[in-house]
């Protein structure tokens, strides 16, 4: 492979290229969120009191 066909493997169809990366970005972050949560921090519920 010749520098030229290097240089062109790159740059033909960039903005496609471009797109693809950042929707692949997007959707690694969404499922990334969906598998590990961030804990959720809840108020402490109020003792019970006996009747």
């Amino acid at each position: 492979m010749t520098w030229g066909q290097f240089k062109q493997f790159f740059t033909r169809n960039w903005r496609e290229k471009i797109v693809a990366i950042l929707l692949a970005i997007l959707f690694w972050f969404m499922i990334k969120s969906q598998v590990n949560p961030p804990p959720r921090y809840e108020p402490p519920l109020p003792p019970l009191r006996a009747v």
